[in-house]
């Protein structure tokens, strides 16, 4: 098929919805669980003296797990996650009636916006789950200082909490910028805000095409794999820019007043290096999956002595 088409590309995430419809329900009910669990033992563990650091460090766990889960469907997309690992399966998906491309990225949205939305709802029931447990607890308990609840200024909010309070509005201003409440106050980012900004979005991406590439790439250990270049490659950059004397962001004093902060070099090289970087992963992914077929090697996707 030589020309594109957003018809075809939407029936092919159709599909995968519909065929991986059982996995996507896992996926949630394992979230939904796996938060439950945390937060509880968080709270009976954790001995924490007020409400909001327990919120906040439940937020800081679903912050951790939702990106860890979605490298994991990544590196596992072409094997297991998507019903496309098996000989059947893959003969299957080969012959719907769409180009490469189109099969390509609708597996793509179906790996970043599908599953990265069922994350999210695995985590708000789970965070539901754990709020119920909570409420009857103390109610159960009927002790006074379990229901304990504080008035703490957050953000500039002054806001009631209890432990049965949601942590999903600490998860979200953890994980999605708020850029919006800036531009309403009328407060603009300066340049260190926005180059951070920058860094942590770009960071995400090539994160994530790397772990794309290893999940195309390989058929067994492609996230564990995935994950120890990952680890190498940031190892690797942290000993470099301390051996060279460079930084990527730099705190300015004049003496010993603090000043501000500054966007060193390493920032700049970042910015331009990590686009390129993430688009040769993501091509690679795709040259490698265009060449698909029924037999693959048992360890990888691509039979590099044949090409």
């Amino acid at each position: 098929m030589s020309s594109f088409s957003f018809n075809r590309c939407g029936k092919v995430l159709r599909w995968l919805v519909s065929v991986n419809r059982i996995k996507l329900l896992g996926f949630i009910a394992g979230i939904t669980f796996s938060i439950f669990l945390i937060q509880m033992a968080t709270f009976i563990f954790g001995s924490f003296e007020q409400i909001v650091p327990f919120i906040q460090r439940c937020a800081d766990f679903g912050a951790f797990l939702i990106p860890f889960a979605l490298l994991v469907i990544a590196s596992s997309a072409f094997t297991n996650f998507t019903s496309i690992g098996t000989k059947q399966q893959r003969g299957t998906f080969l012959s719907i009636p769409a180009s490469n491309l189109e099969k390509y990225l609708a597996l793509m949205v179906y790996i970043v916006v599908v599953c990265g939305l069922c994350a999210i709802v695995g985590y708000i029931l789970g965070d539901c789950l754990r709020m119920a447990s909570l409420w009857i607890w103390a109610m159960a308990s009927n002790d006074p200082s379990f229901i304990a609840c504080e008035v703490f200024n957050f953000n500039g909010v002054d806001q009631t909490y209890y432990l049965w309070t949601s942590t999903v509005p600490s998860l979200f201003s953890q994980m999605i910028p708020r850029l919006i409440t800036v531009w309403s106050s009328g407060i603009y980012w300066d340049w260190y805000q926005w180059a951070s900004f920058i860094i942590a979005v770009i960071m995400a991406v090539w994160t994530h095409s790397l772990f794309m590439l290893g999940g195309t790439l390989l058929r067994k250990y492609a996230f564990v794999i995935s994950g120890a270049l990952w680890m190498s490659i940031m190892i690797l950059f942290m000993w470099s820019i301390s051996h060279f004397n460079h930084t990527v962001f730099q705190t300015v004093w004049d003496g010993d007043k603090y000043v501000g902060n500054a966007v060193g070099l390493m920032a700049y090289v970042l910015m331009v290096v990590l686009p390129l970087f993430s688009i040769f992963n993501y091509w690679a992914s795709f040259h490698i999956f265009k060449g698909f077929q029924l037999i693959t090697n048992k360890w990888t996707n691509y039979d590099i002595l044949k090409r």
